[in-house]
C-alpha cells in the first residue's frame, strides 16, 4: 500500500537515533566506540537540502552500507524504471523514522526487511516508520521510476541533432545521487554498489567497475550489463553513463584506459592529446603517493551539456566537450586538458580513496587535485613554465576572489549541502592551491610528499577531517602546525608586503626590512617563506645579484641578510612566486620597473611584473589609460607565449571598461574611442607579423576577435570568414567561424544575418545551436533582448542549462550593458522566483551574468538596494549580487580615476 503525502510543504520528521561514541555527530568525527545516549530530536525540512546535523546523526546510527541497483534505460521515454536493494546496520533500534534521499521520483513499492511497508513520500525523501527495523542487520527494496535530467546533474539525457541517438550520464556532486536512486546520500555513508543495467544492445553502458558480463536479448533488442561490486565509495563518485558512444583503448602499465565520445565527435577525437597526459599521471602519482592506483581500470568520457570542467567519479572520469575542439588545438588548450586530466586523477585518491567527512571539506579535495595537477605537469609532462601558467590563471583567480566583499576563508561550516557550492570559487581552488604550494615550500618537499602518503595509506576507504590530513603532514616534518593552520585557513583575506630599504653615498645598503601589512576588515598578519630578489640595472639586462630565503611574520622582517650589498635598483619580494601574498613597489623599484620591464631576463619574472601592473589598474593606483600605453609601447617585443597570453588578455579587460565607459552611462565627458581603435589596431598588427603556425599567432587571433569592432575590423572578420583573406599557418576552422559569426552579429556587420543563416547550415551539430542562438542573443536589438528575458525569465524549461547558460552570459556585451537599464526592473523582479527553487546551478549564471551592471552612478545605486534586498536570498544570489556592486563600483573609479 502506498501513501504519497502531496499538500504539506514542510515535513516534521523527528529523529531521535542514538549516537556511538562521544564525537560521532561532531562534524568531522567518525563513528565507532560503545553506544551513547540518545541525541536530542533532529527535525528534517522537506527541502531538497540536507543538513550536516541530520547527516551527522544518521551517520552515528547506520553502518556497512551496500546497494544493489538495477536500472532500466530506453531511448525513446522521457522515465527509467529501476529497483535498489539496500543492506545496512544499525546501531540501535530506531524511535524515530528512517529517511531516504530521493529527489522527485515516483515510488511504486517499498519492502522492508522482506516485508511489504507503507511509507511516506515527499519529493525530497521517503520517510519509513521506526517500527519497520531493528538492531543490526537491516535490508530495504525500492522499486521506482524518475524522469530523466535535462540540467546536467543526476542521469541526464541528451539528443543528438546531428544523428538522433541518445546519450545518458550522470553527475551527483554534492547532492544529486539521489536524483539516480533512494539512498542515504551522504559522503561518510560509503557503500559498495553492485549494478545491473538494461539498455538498447547497441549501447555502451559505463560505471565505476568494468562489466564483467552482457547478455543480449534479440527479441526486444536490449543488452544486459552486469557489474561486479564496488570498494566502499561515496555515492557522489559512482556513476552510470550510457549511449552509443566512440570507444577507444590502451593501457597505463596494468591500468586498462578507454575513451567515450559522442559519435558526432569522434572525429575530433585526437586520442593522443587524452591518452598521454594520463599516462604520464598515473606513472606520477602511483610514485608520489606510494600507493598504486586501487581501483582497477580508467575511463574517462566526454559529454554534452556538462555543467563543469569534469567529474572524479571512481574509475569513469566524465569530461565537458569542451575540451574538445573542432581544429587544431592551441597549446593552451592542450595543456588545459592536460591538466583537467591530471587534476581528475588526483581525485581518484584523494577524494574518491580517502573522501571528506562533509562538504566543509569540498575546499581541500579541489585544492589538493589544483596543486598536484600542476605539480604532475611540472615534473612529468613535455608542457614547460608551468608554474607561471599557476601564477597566470589560478592564483590570479585566487587573488581576485579573495579581495571580494564575499571573501571568505578557506575553510568554514557549510550547514546544508545546499551552501556546498556556494563557496566554490577562487578561494576553493586557487587560494587554497597556492597555500598548499607554499606549505610545501615551508615544510620542503619530501616532507610534504611523505605526509601526503602517510595520510592516503592510513585513512584508504575512509572518512577523514582536516585535522587528519594537517596531522599528517606536521608529523612528517616533525612541525606543529596549529598556527599556520589557523592564520591560513581559517582566517580571510590578502595580505601585502613591501620591502623598504636604505643607502648610504658609497651606494651601500644599510637597513632593509620587508613590511607585511593586512585589509582593515581582515587584519590577520600571517607567516611565509618568500625569496627576495636584488636587481641592478647593467646594460640592456636586468640583472639579479642577490637571492635571499626570508620567512617573515608579523609587521616587520628585518632582511639582515642584505645588509652591506649593493644598493639595487629593482626590489622584488617573491621571486619564482613562493608566497600567496599582493606586492607593493618602493619608489625606486616602481621607475625602474616602468622603464626596463623588458630588461629581466627570466619570463616568469615578466610575467609576474606586467600582473603587478594591472593590479595597479584594479586597485585604483593606476590610470588604466596608462596602463594601455605602456602595453603597446612595450609588449611587442615579448616573445614568450605566457606573458603575451596575460597583457592581451589585460587589453582585452582594458577594451571591455572602454566601451562600457564610452557608451556613456557614467558621463565623464571623455571618449575613450581612439584607445578602443588603438587596442584593435596593435592586436591586429602583431596578428598580421606573428610566425605562421606559431601559438602566438592563436593568441592574437583571438585578441583581435574579442576587440575587433570599427568596420576596418569587422571587414577583415568577413574576409576571414570567406577565405579572401587568409594569414599563413592560420586555420578558420569552425571554431573560429563561429567566433566570427558572433562578433558580426555583436555590432550588425555587413549581411550578419545572412552569414549566420547560412552557418547554421554548414553546422548544425549540438554546438552549431548553441552558437547560432549565442549569435543572435548578442545582437544590439530590443526585440533580441526581450524574446531571451522572456525566455530566461518566464519559460527557462524551454531551453536546456547549458543552452541558457551561454545565452546569458553573451546577452549584454560590454559595449551593450548600458542597455541593462531599461530592463533592470525585469530582470530584478524576476529574482524572487529563482529563491523559490529553480536550481542553483541557473539561479546563479542568472545572477551573475544579468544584474543590471553598466558601469554608472545609477547602476551602482540600483544594485546597493538589490544586495539589500537579496541578502538573505539563497547564498548563490546574495553573493552575485555583493559581487556585481563592488564590480559595477571599480569599473566608475577606473572611470573617474582617468
Amino acid at each position: 500500500m502506498m501513501k504519497l503525502s502531496t499538500n504539506r510543504t514542510v515535513l516534521a520528521v523527528i529523529l531521535s537515533l542514538a549516537l556511538m561514541g562521544c564525537e560521532s555527530g561532531a562534524p568531522g568525527g567518525k563513528s565507532g566506540g560503545a553506544a551513547a545516549q540518545p541525541a536530542q530530536p533532529v527535525i528534517r525540512q522537506a527541502t531538497a537540502e540536507l543538513s550536516q546535523t541530520y547527516a551527522a546523526v544518521r551517520k552515528s546510527q547506520i553502518s556497512e552500507v551496500d546497494y544493489k541497483l538495477s536500472v532500466s534505460l530506453n531511448r525513446d521515454s522521457e522515465f527509467f524504471s529501476a529497483k535498489v536493494d539496500a543492506g545496512f546496520k544499525l546501531a540501535l533500534a530506531p524511535v524515530s523514522p528512517i529517511t531516504l534521499d530521493f529527489n522527485q521520483g515516483e515510488v511504486d513499492s517499498i519492502q522492508v526487511n522482506g516485508k511489504s511497508a507503507t511509507w511516506d513520500y515527499d519529493k525530497w525523501f521517503i520517510s519509513l516508520a521506526p517500527e519497520l527495523f531493528t538492531q543490526g542487520e537491516n535490508t530495504l527494496v525500492v522499486t521506482y521510476r524518475r524522469k530523466y535530467s535535462t540540467d546536467g546533474s543526476g542521469l541526464h539525457r541528451i539528443k543528438d541533432p546531428e544523428t538522433g541517438d541518445i546519450y545518458m550520464y550522470t553527475d551527483f556532486e554534492p547532492h544529486d545521487a539521489n536524483r539516480l536512486f533512494p539512498h542515504f546520500d551522504q559522503p561518510n555513508l560509503k557503500a559498495s554498489f553492485t549494478l545491473d543495467v538494461v539498455a538498447p544492445a547497441h549501447w555502451q553502458v559505463i560505471s565505476t567497475m568494468r562489466e564483467e558480463k552482457t547478455v543480449e536479448n534479440t527479441a526486444d533488442g536490449t543488452r544486459h550489463w552486469y557489474f561486479p561490486a564496488s570498494p566502499k565509495i561515496s555515492s557522489y563518485v559512482f556513476s552510470l553513463h550510457a549511449g552509443p558512444f566512440q570507444v577507444w583503448e590502451d593501457r597505463a602499465g596494468d591500468i586498462p584506459l578507454r575513451l567515450f565520445a559522442r559519435k558526432s565527435m569522434a572525429g575530433y577525437i585526437k586520442t593522443e592529446d587524452w591518452f598521454k597526459p594520463t599516462k604520464q599521471s598515473f606513472a606520477f602519482y602511483n610514485q608520489y603517493f606510494g600507493l598504486k592506483y586501487p581501483f582497477g581500470k580508467y575511463d574517462q568520457v566526454i559529454v554534452p551539456d556538462f555543467n563543469a570542467g569534469a567529474m572524479e567519479n571512481v574509475g569513469a572520469v566524465t569530461f565537458s566537450e569542451y575540451y574538445v575542439s573542432r581544429g587544431e588545438k592551441s597549446l593552451a588548450m592542450r595543456r588545459r586538458l592536460a591538466n583537467t586530466i591530471a587534476h581528475e586523477m588526483a581525485h581518484m585518491w584523494f577524494g574518491d580513496l580517502v573522501t571528506m567527512d562533509w562538504w566543509n571539506g569540498l575546499w581541500l579535495n579541489e585544492s589538493f587535485a589544483t596543486y598536484m595537477a600542476f605539480l604532475e605537469l611540472d615534473k612529468a609532462s613535455e608542457f614547460k613554465d608551468i608554474w607561471d601558467v599557476f601564477y597566470a590563471g589560478t592564483k590570479q583567480w585566487a587573488y581576485y576572489t579573495d579581495q571580494l566583499v564575499t571573501t571568505h576563508p578557506i575553510e568554514l561550516p557549510v550547514p546544508t549541502t545546499g551552501d556546498a557550492f556556494t563557496n566554490f570559487d577562487g578561494i576553493t581552488y586557487g587560494k587554497g592551491a597556492s597555500v598548499l604550494k607554499q606549505l610545501g615550500h615551508l615544510l620542503g618537499e619530501d616532507a610534504f610528499r611523505q605526509g601526503v602518503s602517510n595520510y592516503l595509506k592510513k585513512y584508504a576507504y575512509q572518512n577523514t577531517s582536516l585535522e587528519d590530513f594537517i596531522t599528517e603532514l606536521g608529523l612528517a616534518a616533525n612541525k606543529n602546525l596549529d598556527q599556520w593552520t589557523r592564520q591560513w585557513l581559517y582566517e580571510a583575506g590578502l595580505n601585502t608586503i613591501a620591502v623598504n630599504f636604505e643607502c648610504d653615498s658609497q651606494q651601500k645598503i644599510t637597513k632593509m626590512t620587508l613590511n607585511q601589512t593586512a585589509p582593515e576588515t581582515y587584519p590577520t598578519l600571517r607567516e611565509q617563506r618568500v625569496q627576495l630578489g636584488l636587481f641592478r640595472q647593467v646594460g640592456d639586462t636586468m640583472q639579479r645579484q642577490q637571492l635571499i630565503p626570508v620567512t617573515y611574520s608579523g609587521a616587520v622582517t628585518s632582511i639582515d641578510a642584505a645588509v652591506g650589498g649593493a644598493c639595487p635598483d629593482f626590489v622584488y619580494p617573491n621571486v619564482d612566486d613562493w608566497g600567496y601574498v599582493k606586492i607593493t613597489f618602493d619608489p625606486r623599484s616602481l621607475a625602474t620597473l616602468k622603464q626596463s620591464i623588458n630588461s629581466f631576463s627570466r619570463p616568469g619574472m615578466r610575467l609576474m611584473l606586467w600582473q603587478n601592473l594591472w593590479d595597479g589598474v584594479t586597485d585604483i593606483q593606476l590610470p588604466l589609460t596608462e596602463f594601455t600605453e605602456f602595453a603597446l609601447a612595450n609588449l611587442s617585443g615579448e616573445s614568450d607565449y605566457n606573458v603575451v597570453r596575460q597583457v592581451v588578455r589585460h587589453l582585452r579587460n582594458a577594451y571591455d571598461y572602454y566601451a562600457e565607459l564610452n557608451a556613456g552611462a557614467l558621463k565623464t565627458g571623455k571618449d575613450y574611442s581612439e584607445n578602443m581603435r588603438a587596442i584593435e589596431a596593435f592586436i591586429w598588427s602583431n596578428l598580421e607579423q606573428a610566425k605562421a603556425g606559431s601559438e602566438l599567432q592563436k593568441t592574437w587571433f583571438d585578441g583581435f576577435n574579442a576587440v575587433a569592432h570599427t568596420p576596418d575590423a569587422l571587414n577583415k572578420a568577413v574576409q576571414l570568414l570567406s577565405g579572401k583573406l587568409q594569414l599563413k599557418g592560420l586555420e578558420i576552422d569552425q571554431d573560429k567561424r563561429w567566433n566570427l559569426i558572433i562578433s558580426l552579429n555583436r555590432f550588425q556587420y555587413g549581411s550578419y544575418a545572412q552569414l549566420l543563416k547560412a552557418e547554421q547550415a554548414r553546422d548544425n551539430s549540438d554546438l552549431g545551436q548553441k552558437m547560432a542562438i549565442v549569435a543572435e542573443a548578442v545582437r544590439p536589438q530590443k526585440a533580441v533582448k526581450e524574446k531571451w528575458l522572456n525566455t530566461i525569465i518566464d519559460t527557462p524549461q524551454a531551453y536546456k542549462l547549458s543552452t541558457l547558460r551561454n545565452v546569458m552570459n553573451s546577452l549584454f556585451p560590454s559595449e551593450q550593458r548600458y542597455m541593462m537599464a531599461d530592463y533592470s526592473k525585469r530582470i530584478l523582479d524576476g529574482v524572487p522566483a529563482l529563491n523559490k527553487g529553480v536550481s542553483p546551478e541557473f539561479s546563479s549564471v542568472y545572477a551573475s551574468s544579468l544584474a543590471p551592471a553598466s558601469c554608472s552612478e545609477s547602476s551602482v545605486s540600483l544594485l546597493e538596494k538589490a544586495q539589500t534586498d537579496f541578502k538573505d536570498f539563497h547564498p548563490t544570489i546574495a553573493k552575485a549580487f555583493k559581487v556585481a556592486h563592488q564590480e559595477d563600483q571599480r569599473c566608475v573609479d577606473i572611470g573617474r580615476f582617468m
